[in-house]
């Protein structure tokens, strides 16, 4: 589980897995499947490379000495990553050389060479068999430049410079997490005719059963011209006239197929040009379908609508890093993937943060049924004139080229006001001013001209700066005790002409209103860093659902990426362990984004008294008006004990009362606890007539008891040790309910068993407690430490994800096992693997009894939200005393346990000891005495 490793340890590893590509080409599959010619080839594969830091090329005329260029590079990684096999991210410039053969010559009579980049970032100079081509300037989208005139029959050179400082002025993203710099996507050629088509947008038009064609080509046409357009049941032919560059016409869909989510279908044609100077031929598709707003019947808000249906917003932050490649994903299969696994957690869609996103990856939402969302990319300077025209070119050539593609319902213009701010030279205060406003309006109202088919929203805020938008979103990140409160007044806030999330003297119109980025990393003081998200997700997704005005959600973030570890899967995009099934049989994530949702309990920080009568309040939320007859809410109560012991308590169901979007109160359980000591689960199933479960759901609650019960127990607190030694160090957090120790070492504990106890009435003695290993977290090693235990730290902590203060990694694919002995006065009466060093969903206690910061609506906020091994839990062992044992604590009275891991094993995994207010179970270290 516990990763633990440097990020830069981490890519200097996967460097191996990159030696696949000395006998393929990366990437081989056609870059851009909305707009693919038929004759084209591909240049990705290894190129001579040379680093230019003393940016020197030019004037000592390197694009005339390319072959001695003594490095090797593959395309198309940035030469940042690893995944390139240069991996220099310091370099500002660097030097490409290749030769090439055109394959099947034949193929390409008649026709004219393009050398395409479908993107390299930022400045771009090609050279061809030693003749200066053409230069380019921008990161993230495709360009191209006719090299037939200077092509030899045989081989030919080709030598590409690229510059990529680092400029305020230039629109670069997130790069931060890993440079994009230099050629980072397919670099193919590709045969044309003299006119081309350069552009073919579809805007479908499902009310009416139609699409509009818009064809561009590169020069004027000649003479008439016919245009064709085949496959997916269209055959259409129609004539363009002399003399235009551009050409509409209006197609009638017959048997009219939507694209939707849950059938995806896209209408895949060819568009052929024929003329006089002409004869192209491009295939490439589009979706009919419908992105608008809504109004809800009967209530004062609006959803987005897919097709004309309201749809709720289930979205998480897709950073869309890689930690080989950063920006580009290694193959085609990854992309398809990575789709699948936003699908596969029950999303809807998910919002490309800040990059114009790889066309491929785009495809498979396409192809798949996930929507986007599509930021445009940010500069981090001033809106100066250079930034600006520079982002101007980046969004209209975003927009441009990705307009076909149906899986995108929102362009995002700017997010949290990067770019937007301006420093006063007299106050030095930044201001978002009314000049800079009245640029993003016109952005949008040009933006929304351009492309009529989406949602425009002018800024994704976290600043409450809206100008103009057609989604009024908000970023929020809370500790969960604090989204009640908050969302009531996001509630209240929402209202036609209300200033809230506006900026100066605009306001809010009769727009679909959800969040944008949510979740609990920004939270805590210093983020959360790496920890079980389950806990506070699943707080927050009920609080969510309660209020259904609010249309969506959008959680950062999908994956964790280089100093995040809140994503739903790891960097590499192995699995997290989010303990669910095992609180509620059958649950997993998606059952947090079901359109029908059970909600029950006040919330997860309860402590009833044992023995008492309690109802449990329970509603059901609906966020769509597709809802099944007789529905039925079925509830089981269950739990564990002081022992570590699962109790099941009682079971029941309730005829469920749903209404269309809206949060709908049920009949109250009641329940009569028992009167000991237990962690219980109220779960829930929300089923059809048919008993097929649509919703699982659950709510965690403490019942304390004073009773002592029939079984003889003696207990000691993790804190309360005779004596402890180990190698590393060992600590006693969450005010001593929990201690550990790294590395090898003992914990040593004394029991003493009551008076009235005779030798010949007791059955057996049993040592009981909660376990778990404990990985060397960086956090707590002194200088030097790791490196004895052969861990490396990077000087750059952030990107450790041990080492932020509230950290202890979530349970994932990876296990840190312990070998435990276990001693009772001085007999060994156990040997254990311990499996691993667990934090997710079932370490409730862990969660319930973190101390809270500032209260939501407080003036005071000088507390902050801090955690403190939150989640973290054991797994319960068991040992009996051997009868040697046995008989010495009968005779002494005592009975001395040691928990040691042994200097001489190879899994020296250090050891954790759970008290009954941490972890999982309500149990401090137990002996107890079974009697006969």
């Amino acid at each position: 589980m516990k990763t633990n490793i440097s990020i830069l340890f981490l890519l200097s590893v996967v460097l191996f897995s990159c030696n696949k590509f000395k006998s393929e080409i990366p990437l081989p599959e056609h870059p851009r499947p909305n707009f693919e010619r038929a004759v084209w080839q591909n240049l990705n594969g290894y190129w001579q490379f040379k680093p230019d830091s003393a940016n020197v090329g030019l004037t000592e005329n390197w694009q005339n000495e390319a072959e001695f260029f003594d490095q090797e590079i593959l395309v198309p990684f940035s030469w940042a990553s690893p995944a390139s096999e240069v991996k220099m991210p310091d370099i500002h410039v660097g030097w490409y050389y290749r030769t090439f053969k055109v394959e099947k010559p034949k193929q390409w009579d008649g026709k004219e060479t393009y050398l395409n980049f479908c993107a390299s970032d930022f400045n771009t100079t090609v050279w061809i068999n030693g003749k200066e081509i053409d230069s380019h300037s921008g990161g993230y989208t495709p360009f191209d430049f006719n090299i037939s005139e200077h092509l030899n029959e045989g081989e030919n050179q080709i030598v590409v410079r690229v510059e990529d400082e680092e400029l305020q002025n230039r629109p670069s993203g997130k790069q931060y997490y890993g440079n994009a710099k230099g050629i980072w996507q397919t670099v193919y050629l590709e045969a044309r005719s003299e006119n081309h088509i350069s552009l073919i947008h579809f805007t479908p038009d499902i009310d009416k059963e139609e699409v509009a064609v818009k064809i561009q080509f590169e020069k004027e046409t000649k003479s008439n011209t016919k245009f064709v357009l085949l496959g997916s049941g269209i055959d259409f032919n129609g004539e363009i006239p002399a003399n235009k560059k551009v050409a509409e016409f209006t197609l009638s869909i017959e048997n009219m197929k939507l694209w939707d989510l849950d059938n995806p279908f896209l209408y895949k044609v060819k568009a052929f040009v024929i003329g006089e100077n002409i004869n192209d031929e491009v295939s490439t598709y589009f979706g009919m379908r419908k992105i608008s707003a809504v109004e809800i019947p009967g209530k004062d808000f609006q959803y987005v609508a897919l097709n004309n249906k309201p749809l709720y917003m289930k979205l998480a932050l897709d950073q869309s890093y890689h930690p080989e490649g950063f920006y580009t994903f290694p193959s085609d299969k990854f992309m398809k993937e990575e789709i699948q696994r936003a699908k596969d957690l029950g999303l809807n869609g998910l919002r490309i943060h800040i990059k114009a996103e790889i066309p491929r990856k785009l495809y498979w939402a396409d192809k798949l049924g996930l929507l986007i969302q599509e930021d445009i990319p940010n500069f981090w300077g001033e809106p100066d004139d250079i930034a600006k025209a520079n982002w101007e070119q980046v969004a209209e050539e975003e927009i441009a080229r990705d307009y076909n593609s149906p899986s995108i319902f929102s362009w995002v213009l700017f997010n949290e006001t990067w770019g937007l701010f301006s420093r006063d030279s007299v106050t030095n205060k930044r201001d978002y001013t009314p000049e800079t406003q009245d640029w993003v309006r016109d952005w949008y109202h040009k933006t929304k001209a351009y492309d009529p088919t989406r949602l425009v929203e002018d800024n994704s805020p976290c600043n409450w700066d809206h100008v103009i938008t057609d989604i009024n979103t908000w970023h929020r990140y809370s500790p969960a005790r604090h989204w009640s409160g908050f969302l009531d007044m996001i509630i209240d806030s929402t209202f036609h002409g209300s200033k809230h999330n506006y900026i100066d003297e605009n306001i809010q119109t009769d727009v679909p209103m959800f969040n944008s980025e949510c979740g609990a990393v920004w939270g805590y003081s210093g983020s959360t860093g790496d920890i079980d998200i389950t806990w506070e997700y699943h707080i927050m997704m009920n609080e969510f659902r309660k209020r259904p005005k609010i249309a969506g959600f959008l959680f950062t973030e999908f994956h964790d990426v280089i100093n995040e570890w809140n994503g739903y899967y790891r960097f590499d995009r192995s699995k997290k362990v989010f303990g669910l099934d095992e609180l509620c049989s059958g649950m997993n994530m998606e059952d947090f984004h079901k359109d029908l949702y059970v909600v029950s309990g006040e919330d997860f920080f309860q402590t009833f008294e044992g023995g008492s009568t309690v109802e449990i309040p329970v509603g059901i939320s609906a966020v769509t008006n597709n809802i099944p007859e007789n529905l039925k809410t079925k509830y089981s109560v269950y739990g564990w004990n002081e022992i570590g012991e699962k109790v099941d308590l009682t079971n029941g169901e309730l005829d469920a009362s749903v209404v269309p979007f809206s949060f709908a109160e049920q009949k109250p359980v009641e329940l009569q606890l028992p009167d000991n000591n237990m962690v219980v689960i109220f779960a829930t199933t929300l089923e059809d007539k048919n008993g097929n479960v649509l919703q699982r759901n659950f709510v965690p609650f403490k019942v304390q008891s004073e009773n002592a019960g029939s079984l003889i127990i003696v207990t000691k607190s993790p804190s309360d040790f005779k004596d402890a030694s180990w190698s590393i160090k060992n600590i006693a957090p969450q005010n001593g309910n929990k201690v550990w120790g790294m590395g090898s070492g003992y914990f040593e504990y004394e029991f003493e068993l009551p008076e009235n106890i005779t030798a010949e009435d007791v059955e057996n003695i049993e040592f009981r407690a909660e376990l778990a290993s404990r990985y060397p977290q960086s956090k707590y090693l002194e200088d030097g430490e790791a490196e004895r235990i052969g861990m490396t730290i990077v000087s750059e902590k952030g990107t450790d994800n041990g080492y932020g203060k509230n950290s202890y990694p979530q349970t994932d694919e990876k296990l840190h096992s312990s070998l435990l002995k276990i001693t009772a006065n001085d007999q060994k009466i156990a040997e254990v693997e311990i499996s691993d060093d667990p934090a997710d969903h079932r370490g409730i206690l862990s969660w319930m009894n973190q101390e809270p910061g500032w209260e939501w609506g407080s003036e005071d906020r000088s507390k902050p939200w801090l955690l403190d091994e939150a989640g973290s839990y054991g797994y319960l062992v068991k040992a009996v005393l051997d009868e040697t044992s046995k008989k010495s604590a009968l005779e002494t009275g005592k009975v001395i346990i040691r928990l040691y891991v042994d200097e001489s094993t190879q899994n020296r995994g250090g050891l954790s000891i759970y008290g009954k207010d941490s972890g999982m179970f309500p149990m401090d270290l137990t002996i107890i005495v079974n009697q006969k």
